[in-house]
C-alpha cells in the first residue's frame, strides 16, 4: 500500500511504482470513480490506436475493445486505397 499527500492546490502525486504498473505518462488520462468511502483510479484507455516500443521495435496495438482484425478485414480496408 502506497500513500500520497494532497496539496494545497487538490493536487495528489500519484507514486512512481502505481504509474509505472498503469503505464502512465505525463499527460495521459484517468478515470476517478468513489465507490463509498474509496477512491478508484483506472487507466482512460482511449478508443484508438497507438504506437509502443517493445524490444526496440514500434507495434500497433489497438484498444483492448476493438474488433479482431481478420485477413478478409485487412484486405477489405487495403481494397479502399488505391
Amino acid at each position: 500500500m502506497s500513500t500520497a499527500t494532497i496539496s494545497t492546490k487538490g493536487q495528489l502525486v500519484i507514486p512512481g511504482r502505481i504509474r509505472n504498473a498503469l503505464h502512465l505518462k505525463p499527460g495521459d488520462k484517468v478515470i476517478l470513480t468513489l465507490e463509498g468511502e474509496k477512491l478508484i483510479l483506472q487507466r482512460h484507455a482511449p478508443r484508438r490506436a497507438r504506437l509502443v516500443e517493445k524490444r526496440g521495435r514500434r507495434i500497433l496495438v489497438a484498444p483492448s475493445d476493438a474488433p479482431p482484425m481478420t485477413t478478409e478485414a485487412v484486405k477489405a480496408l487495403l481494397a479502399e486505397f488505391p
